[in-house]
This record gives structure tokens, sequence and C-alpha cells, in this order.
């Protein structure tokens, strides 16, 4: 049975994965850069300079689409919302024992904005975030951190995220993966291919399903 539950944010506990989509989409276009949205939606999770080098390599370029991002996200934050189960889910596994963490690309501003709105405040463990490491994902370094933080091994911790970035990431990491859809982006095939375990369609449906066991 886990003892640490590593929870990924957007698209797994917020429904905010459309918003960065979106505000991907306008800021490569305010630089001359138009992306499909498809495109960039598959794209959410990975750490934003990774996203940027997928389409764009010119570093000043680069960095004009992170600012303008963030300038964008800003404005479309409140309509994030918890996704259906998300604060139920951090409370059940509080309550059961679990020592909860968050692993997230998302910004300081933006997790403010997200403890708040799951009620997370005071319940969980702690939270890292790819400023915390070197490598954003799919590498392996925020689950490593999050591991060395709650000084807790690979095999009793289990991940929970939406992208297939959450799953490889987690796995370098040597911990097993649960998935949910609600992110959008990626199917069951394309979950499990990446070495998700199990996948239900939301939070909701984890925690109807006795997660984690």
């Amino acid at each position: 049975m886990a003892k640490t539950v590593v929870l990924d944010v957007d698209g797994t506990l917020m429904d905010t994965n459309y918003l960065h989509t979106e505000a991907w989409a306008r800021a490569f276009e305010d630089v001359g850069h138009r992306v499909p949205r498809v495109e960039l939606h598959r794209q959410i999770g990975k750490g934003s300079e990774l996203l940027i080098r997928e389409f764009v390599d010119d570093d000043e370029t680069v960095e004009k689409i992170q600012e303008l991002h963030s300038a964008y996200f800003a404005d479309f934050q409140e309509h994030g919302h918890p996704l259906p189960g998300a604060k139920e889910l951090i409370s059940s596994l509080v309550e059961g024992g679990h020592a909860v963490w968050f692993v997230t690309s998302a910004k300081d501003e933006e997790l403010e904005h997200h403890m708040q709105a799951l009620e997370a405040e005071g319940k969980i463990h702690g939270v890292v975030n790819s400023s915390a490491v070197e490598n954003a994902k799919p590498a392996p370094d925020i689950f490593e951190e999050a591991l060395k933080r709650a000084d807790a091994s690979p095999d009793e911790t289990v991940a929970v995220g939406d992208a297939i970035w959450d799953v490889e990431s987690a796995k370098g990491a040597g911990i097993q993966t649960v998935a949910v859809l609600s992110g959008g982006a990626f199917d069951e095939e394309d979950l499990k291919e990446a070495g998700a375990t199990e996948v239900h369609k939301d939070c909701a449906a984890l925690l109807e399903a006795g997660f984690p066991g």
C-alpha cells in the first residue's frame, strides 16, 4: 500500500489545460509563430521551455513567448476550477494517513490560486515545482526531488497524472503511475503505452475505484 501519493496539478486536479493551450496559442501568435492548438495541447505538462522549443528555438523568442504566456494565463487563471473529485481525493488521502505531495510545472503565482481553489492549504505535505529542479518533465527530476523531500521510497509511492509526460517522468524515478483522462490530450492507450498501470476518467472515478488501494 502506498504511503506517499504524488499528484500532478494541471489537468489532473485543476481544469486548466485548455486555458494553458489558449495562452500558449496567443503567445506564439504574437511573435509570428502560429501553432495549431491541438499540437500545443499535447505538449501541456512539459516544462515551458521544452514545450516552446518543440516549435521555436531562438533564445530571445523563447523568452518572449514565456513572458507572453504568463501574461495571458494570468488573465485566464480565474476560469480554472477543480476537476470532478479533486478536492475530495485530496481530503480522502489525507484522512487515510497518506503523505500527499504536488508536483507541477505551475509558477508560484499560479500555484497560489490552485492551492486556494483546491482547499489544499494545511492539508498536503508539500509542493515541488519545476523551478526547484534542473530538468522539467518528462525528465524524472521533479519526482526524484519529491521522493527526497518526502523521505519516501519509490515502491511505497504512487503518482497520479493526466499526460504521458507525467507518466514518463514518474516512471523514470521508479514510481508507479495511475492516470486520469481529465487533461483531454491523451487517451487510455496513449497513457498505458507510456507506462500507466491504470487509467480512470477523473479524480472522482479514481476515488470511486478505491484509490490508492
